[in-house]
């Protein structure tokens, strides 16, 4: 369900910002098509800015941890960004690879380290957690992610775009709607 709101926000991102969009994408969940399509449909060509979209797929905790605690860094050194997204941050340090002690200390360190990279480089750095499936799963790490975050927004589709709600102050965006 949240993936199609991952392409928008990283559409919306190279749309009203300068830099690169720096996906670390936990899933597989970018699809070019998707974006090509989602661009088409707010009247732009098929492939405007898809040299500013770098995406990082990972398929191990190992992988993951490596991309959010070196690769970002690193990239952020070298190109001027206007987001960072790592998407769902929460996938891969859920998996039976892990121990309790393992995925509680990655989940420490990347927080940590992601927060001072935001504040480091003034980027926003979005990480999208299914925090009901994580608090019934790990919820250790549902919460440190919680508590790490500056700021919190829940996600709902629209039937024709999404809109994101501020958890603590209830302010709502909305994307404009699809042409068709």
């Amino acid at each position: 369900v949240i993936r199609p709101f991952h392409q928008e926000l990283a559409h919306f991102a190279l749309h009203a910002r300068e830099g690169c969009v720096l996906w670390a994408d936990g899933e597989h969940g970018f699809n070019p098509y998707d974006f090509a399509e989602l661009n088409l449909a707010r009247g732009f060509d098929a492939d405007w800015g898809a040299e500013r979209l770098l995406v990082k797929r990972c398929m191990t905790p190992f992988q993951w941890d490596t991309v959010l605690t070196k690769h970002i860094a690193e990239k952020l050194l070298a190109t001027k960004a206007c987001m960072v997204l790592a998407a769902p941050y929460e996938a891969l340090f859920s998996t039976d690879e892990l121990s309790d002690w393992e995925r509680e200390d990655y989940v420490d360190f990347s927080l940590r380290h992601l927060k001072e990279l935001a504040k480091r480089h003034e980027v926003p750095v979005v990480l999208s957690v299914d925090m009901g499936l994580w608090s019934r799963t790990y919820p250790t790490c549902a919460w440190k992610a919680y508590e790490s975050a500056d700021h919190r927004w829940t996600i709902e589709p629209l039937a024709k775009g999404w809109r994101a709600t501020a958890v603590l102050t209830g302010e709502r965006i909305e994307s404009e709607p699809l042409r068709q």
